[in-house]
């Protein structure tokens, strides 16, 4: 998530109210401050966009760097994005083009990945009835799923060819929802009657009400989940922020670390560090993305969305970009 430049050298916050819930303004912090915040985890998830580069565009200045540094005082990093709409593949190539940082494809934690390997941990055989970007089937296709066919643009004229759009086709074992921006009415009718059956499964991937796009935010797969959730009466498997299964996926990848040596980066206070307290996590909110200094200002003392330290950008945790 994006809009918001990282000015470098300035202090985009005010000083710290005075009371125990107030955030730490990271910038603020004493040398020796610094080193006792740094030596309070062992290991990192970050979101991407927002906090490491724009939404689908360049590196962030000093995140890159940053990164570096958390990797050089041995902390170990995992990638927790809710972007369906670039591949893992595309993911890596980006952070392959910064030559401090090696990141490998277990580091990154993908909806769309989230979802094959929950389906694998099942040992699912079933077709799948997908609402998602072409990356995202992709993947699944690749993993070997089989996802059933769908006809993209075409029109219904009669109550006839909906019938058939609705009703028509071979029953699937699961529904699928993420981001879909070719989604229709119609689709989400076939996908509350095939979850008429107890027995298909019904997974989510991100679950944002927004997502940012140009200089604001469209709505995001969220409001559609909760319109086939509520004509169900079912609720999802949700394996993007913020998620539940999401939370088990990401405790069972460090299994043997306690959640308050994992920081969690983020730049949005409801998916990002609504979901790290929950889970017990510290955490950081940077102000390159998605939320602002005013919205952490309108929280309450002790509100859940209240983060830990906050800071104009990523790049701050490296002294060499300060």
């Amino acid at each position: 998530m994006l809009r918001r430049l990282c000015r470098v050298g300035a202090t985009s916050w005010r000083s710290a109210k005075p009371n125990c819930q107030s955030p730490k303004v990271f910038k603020q912090l004493s040398a020796a401050e610094r080193e006792k915040f740094f030596d309070s985890f062992d290991v990192v998830f970050c979101d991407c966009d927002g906090v490491v580069w724009y939404t689908l565009r360049d590196f962030i200045p000093g995140s890159a760097q940053a990164l570096a540094e958390l990797q050089r005082r041995g902390k170990r990093l995992t990638f927790v994005t809710n972007n369906s709409i670039s591949s893992v593949a595309e993911h890596l190539h980006k952070f392959a083009e910064q030559a401090p940082l090696h990141v490998a494809k277990e580091q990154i934690v993908h909806p769309a990945q989230a979802v094959c390997d929950h389906l694998k941990a099942m040992e699912f055989g079933g077709l799948i009835y997908c609402l998602a970007t072409p990356p995202f089937k992709q993947l699944l296709r690749d993993a070997g799923f089989r996802l059933s066919q769908e006809r993209e643009g075409f029109v219904i004229k009669t109550l006839a060819e909906l019938r058939e759009a609705i009703f028509g086709g071979e029953p699937v074992d699961a529904v699928i929802i993420d981001v879909d921006f070719n989604l229709t009415a119609t689709k989400l009718m076939r996908a509350h009657v095939q979850l008429q059956n107890p027995s298909c499964l019904f997974l989510a991937g991100a679950a944002d009400a927004l997502i940012p796009f140009g200089n604001g935010d469209i709505i995001g797969p969220g409001p559609f989940i909760d319109i086939v959730a509520q004509s169900t009466g079912r609720q999802p498997t949700v394996l993007g922020k913020p998620g539940e299964a999401l939370r088990q996926l990401l405790r069972q990848h460090h299994a043997h670390v306690p959640p308050n040596r994992v920081l969690f980066v983020g730049d949005s206070l409801a998916s990002d560090i609504g979901f790290a307290r929950a889970s017990g996590y510290q955490t950081l909110l940077v102000l390159t993305g998605g939320s602002s200094q005013a919205d952490v200002d309108s929280l309450a003392a002790g509100h859940g969305h209240m983060p830990d330290y906050v800071s104009d950008c990523l790049g701050d945790l490296c002294d060499k970009y300060d």
